[in-house]
């Protein structure tokens, strides 16, 4: 091998170290999470980069260098209509490209609503999302990151996730920590638990015992936006048959009615669970990265 490929290996193997050195996965609770009824052996991975069954939830953080960081952070919720994560290109491929961009990246690995592993269940997933958010600004200090500048992305039912913390997570007082992001990135999301608009899997995976009772009105995040409700910057696709696009319309209807700062980006095609979005099978779609990132900058 030459000189100048023997330099290209190591710089590879440099970027690659660094990486993975500003990686780090940590369990979101101290001893057994709330509200657990049985442990698994060992979480279940399924195929293509998803994880079908949780019970330690974890946070995978991705540490923005020092000399770019910008401060703020994102806690990323794989989307997978509550039976599953898409973990890998709903999580860790996205909070790559945000920790690449100088943010700190928190890819939620948060657990399902299975009746079998869970005490009440419909509130486990919010409750894990909660102490995600609560965990980050704990750290904050110890990660360079601004405390009023953390928010939350989310995919589908993992854009339900993070619409229903958004509305229902507490802001601070004195010395209690807010468990509410400062904004929101909702991508595709469930929003609704509306029959007419939700989609059914996640609805049936959420509430399942609670299906036609008042947690239905709780969980249908439109409803529960107030003036305090973080502004949210929304994505979705008209030609999307698994998540209907009027759950992204009636949130963001709901912000803007409230006062609260709200973008929204409907494309002509991209169809549903595209993550990064291809620029050659999603249309313009793809450009939501970029879009978000400038929309972030120009919060603060």
């Amino acid at each position: 091998m030459n000189t100048r490929g023997i330099f290209l290996l190591s710089l590879l193997i440099s970027i690659s170290f660094l990486s993975y050195s500003q990686r780090k996965t940590v369990p979101l609770y101290k001893g057994e999470a709330p509200l657990t009824k049985k442990m698994l052996p060992k979480d279940v991975m399924g195929h293509g980069g998803r994880v079908d069954r949780v019970s330690i939830p974890e946070l995978t953080i991705y540490r923005a260098e020092d000399e770019k960081s910008n401060g703020m952070a994102i806690m990323i919720c794989p989307g997978g209509g509550y039976q599953i994560l898409a973990i890998e290109h709903e999580g860790h491929e996205i909070a790559q490209w945000y920790q690449q961009r100088g943010y700190t990246a928190v890819v939620l690995k948060y657990r399902l609503p299975e009746k079998e592993l869970l005490e009440k269940p419909w509130e486990v997933p919010l409750m894990d999302a909660k102490a995600g958010l609560k965990y980050i600004r704990e750290n904050a200090e110890n990660w360079n990151i601004d405390p009023e500048k953390v928010g939350v992305l989310g995919f589908s039912a993992g854009g339900h996730l993070a619409s229903s913390v958004s509305v229902h997570g507490e802001p601070g007082a004195g010395k209690k920590i807010s468990t509410q992001p400062n904004f929101s990135i909702l991508i595709y999301p469930v929003v609704s638990m509306d029959t007419s608009v939700t989609h059914q899997g996640s609805r049936k995976s959420l509430l399942g015992d609670k299906l036609n009772t008042q947690w239905e009105t709780y969980f249908s995040n439109e409803m529960q936006v107030g003036p305090e409700t973080p502004p949210a910057f929304l994505v979705h696709s008209w030609d999307d048959t698994a998540v209907l696009p009027d759950n992204s319309i009636r949130y963001a209807k709901a912000l803007n009615q409230m006062g609260v700062k709200t973008e929204l980006h409907l494309y002509e095609k991209g169809g549903h669970g595209y993550g990064k979005g291809d620029k050659d099978k999603t249309g313009n779609a793809y450009q939501w990265l970029d879009l978000s990132h400038k929309w972030i900058q120009g919060l603060f």
